[in-house]
This record gives structure tokens, C-alpha cells and sequence, in this order.
């Protein structure tokens, strides 16, 4: 039988090899979660600035979409003036025939007022 002091010494040995081993499982745990935590963070740095560029490059693509959408209405409009214009001169008379068609046309799309509804119930019977 071994004396009291060694087992003693072998058990607080082995106490010692535990704990250092512990420790270093402990440590190296530790730098594993550490790595996985940059990696994530790494990625998630990289989309968002990944979807902050393709924003960028959709708002510089709407930008130029609306630019040409003005421009060509500015054409359009331009072309209608002249239209407008040229028609004015050359037949006066049909510009305003038209122009006292519309009037009517939204004149008779507006809503009546109560004492017209009236005057029409009286003039129906």
C-alpha cells in the first residue's frame, strides 16, 4: 500500500492535469465561439454593404429612368404646343368648335345643384 503523502501528491496531480486540461478545452471553446462570432460578423458586414451597392446602383437606375421619362414628356409637351399653335393659326374656327365641345362635355359631367334638380322635376310634369 502506497504511503498517505504520495497518493496525496498523485491525486493533486491528477487534479492538476484535469484542471489544465479543462482549461484548455475552456480556452479553446472560447477562440472557436470568437472565430464563429467574426466570421458571422464578417458576412453580415459584407451583404450589408453588398445590398448598400445594389441600392445605390437601382436609386442611380431609377434616377436616370426618370430623367428620361421628364425629358421625353418635355418633348412631347413641346410638340403638342406646336400642334397647338400651328392649328390656332390656320383654323381658328375649328380650335374653338372644339374648345366649346369640351366645355360642354364637362359641363354636363358636373353635378347638379339642388334648385337645377328642381327646376327639372317642374319642367317633367
Amino acid at each position: 500500500m502506497k504511503p498517505l503523502s504520495e497518493t496525496a501528491r498523485e491525486t493533486g496531480a491528477k487534479v492538476n492535469e484535469i484542471a489544465q486540461k479543462t482549461a484548455e478545452n475552456a480556452k479553446a471553446g472560447a477562440e472557436a465561439a470568437k472565430q464563429r462570432l467574426q466570421d458571422g460578423y464578417d458576412r453580415a458586414r459584407t451583404a450589408t454593404s453588398d445590398l448598400a451597392a445594389l441600392s445605390r446602383e437601382q436609386a442611380e437606375v431609377a434616377r436616370e429612368a426618370a430623367e428620361q421619362a421628364l425629358e421625353k414628356g418635355k418633348a412631347q409637351a413641346k410638340r403638342a404646343n406646336g400642334k397647338l399653335k400651328s392649328m390656332a393659326e390656320q383654323q381658328p374656327m375649328a380650335l374653338l368648335a372644339g374648345a366649346v365641345a369640351l366645355g360642354a362635355l364637362f359641363g354636363s359631367l358636373l353635378p347638379r345643384r339642388k334648385a337645377q334638380e328642381e327646376q327639372a322635376d317642374e319642367e317633367e310634369f
